[in-house]
């Protein structure tokens, strides 16, 4: 019974003194967190209220929305200047939807490219909750046009399916030269404008991968039947 106690004591001590990995984890996302809300990080990114993306999207209104993303549902919305705008607003506020969030915003921040959606901004650290807005792409997704509510006969004719193709695969060529796996290319995550030009958006699961790195851990991600090849591969 004494080795026992002072068994007992001695595991109290040493956790007193060495917090179990899950808090330090969740400590450490939550800095992370912290320091990306006092824009340390992500210097010169435009920052918007909440209240102001509140009012362009009706209050958030269920009449504006566009559709879901891999971790949030999208609103329409359109800002005092005139911009019309897609906002997305993340499903539940805890650390993991902290990370893809910040990652998100880290991948977009890297990339200009003609065939990938463009980031606007996100809110403020004072926010009441985390919001990244995007340039609004008008026409849809490729998925709405092939078996969806936009389906029309004879709008996606060969040449502009090809050219679809072309410029997805060219916003795909981008991202791997910059080091970076979208991880879920599907045809709802194609966006299209007026003209057929392709927009590829969502980017909450995807992954940097550095050259300057021997190795990295990842598990499998994104929606079956869509992982990228060379993900698949390494």
């Amino acid at each position: 019974m004494i080795c026992l106690a002072v068994y007992f004591i001695w595991c109290c001590k040493r956790r007193k003194f060495n917090p179990p990995h899950f808090l330090s984890t969740r400590k450490l996302s939550c800095t992370f967190k912290n320091d990306v809300e006092r824009g340390s990080i992500y210097f010169g990114i435009p920052v918007f209220s909440y209240s102001e993306l509140e009012e362009a999207t009706n209050d958030f209104n269920s009449s504006q929305i566009l559709g879901d993303g891999g971790f949030g549902t999208v609103y329409y919305g359109k800002l005092k200047d005139g911009r019309e705008v897609a906002v997305k607003r993340l499903y539940e506020h805890n650390c993991k939807r902290m990370q893809q969030f910040v990652n998100e915003i880290d991948i977009l921040t890297r990339l200009r490219h003609n065939n990938l959606v463009t980031l606007y901004g996100r809110t403020s650290r004072r926010s009441r909750e985390p919001l990244l807005v995007y340039e609004f792409i008008p026409n849809g997704t490729l998925a709405d046009h092939l078996h969806g509510d936009r389906v029309k006969d004879g709008s996606l004719t060969w040449l502009v399916r090809m050219n679809i193709a072309i410029e997805t695969a060219g916003a795909l060529a981008y991202l791997h030269a910059s080091d970076v796996i979208h991880c879920d290319v599907k045809t709802n995550n194609i966006l299209l404008d007026h003209n057929f030009n392709v927009k590829v958006a969502d980017f909450g699961i995807s992954r940097l991968f550095p050259n300057d790195v021997s190795h990295i851990s990842t598990t499998p991600r994104g929606t079956p039947g869509y992982i990228d090849p060379k993900y698949h591969e390494c």
